[in-house]
């Protein structure tokens, strides 16, 4: 703030108030309720300071990046729900214009100098958990009471419907859609819908790529490419093979492909 020019009083050392000051540090604990009507704009808790980022348990919102939008009860930055877990400095990071509904929470990174990541634009309803070292993409939405364990990668445009589980580090694929209730423990493909416990592919997220904009004939070949993958007869292997052979190479094809082939836990189907 200092390297921004603003001009900063300090309550703690009973700093005279004038035209010329900027921002109101109020530094004393179990006094902040005395100021929360007085100021258009306040800043709950130690997000300014990077170096206090554990210090936590003081205020009912944690540390976070500013630019989003954190309603009542949210809990940012706790400590990860790890068994025996050694207190190190890690953090979360939330992207521009992400807004977390009530009593969501968002856990940092279990790991020394870790982050937890969530993108820009993402919608995180009431009472949806991600755990330590997850990663979101932008606009990523994930419905009431949803629960990500740890290591989870959900990348962009993703939709998770409300209730569901996912176990730790399964990775969902860019414009996806994970129906209620489902139980995910493999990668979910993107542009897929599935749904179920254990979840399994249903079809095409035919809504979720015509909102996105994709053109018809890259949505026609993402059909296609998903048949043959659903066919039983063809194992993965087969399944890349057939669809290098006879579908146009867009890059969302591409990007597929490669999504297969570097999946560590298999993928839904």
């Amino acid at each position: 703030l200092y390297n921004l020019n603003f001009k900063i009083a300090f309550y703690s050392n009973f700093d005279q108030l004038n035209d010329k000051t900027d921002i109101l540090l109020i530094d004393a604990y179990g006094e902040a309720s005395k100021f929360y009507d007085i100021s258009k704009c306040v800043f709950l808790g130690k997000s300014l300071i990077k170096s206090l980022i554990n210090d936590s348990g003081q205020n009912p919102i944690e540390p976070s990046r500013l630019g989003c939008k954190i309603f009542h009860g949210a809990y940012i930055g706790g400590e990860p729900q790890i068994i025996n877990f050694e207190d190190v400095s890690s953090s979360v990071e939330i992207g521009d214009g992400t807004v977390i509904r009530e009593y969501a929470t968002v856990h940092r990174s279990g790991f020394k100098g870790g982050v937890t990541r969530v993108g820009k634009n993402c919608l995180l309803m009431a009472y949806s958990h991600l755990g330590h070292d997850c990663e979101l993409g932008d606009q990523v939405v994930i419905v009431n009471g949803t629960g990500l364990s740890g290591h989870v990668i959900v990348e962009n445009q993703a939709f998770i419907s409300g209730l569901v589980g996912i176990h730790q580090f399964v990775r969902i694929g860019r414009n996806s859609m994970i129906g209620g209730m489902a139980g995910v423990n493999q990668d979910v493909l993107p542009f897929s819908l599935v749904e179920g416990t254990p979840a399994r592919l249903l079809s095409v997220n035919a809504v979720g790529l015509k909102r996105a904009n994709f053109k018809p004939n890259v949505r026609a070949a993402i059909k296609k490419a998903f048949k043959i993958i659903s066919q039983p007869d063809l194992n993965t292997r087969q399944s890349l093979e057939k669809i290098s052979s006879e579908i146009e190479r867009h890059e969302e094809i591409n990007y597929l492909l490669d999504f297969i082939k570097n999946s560590k836990r298999g993928v839904t189907k």
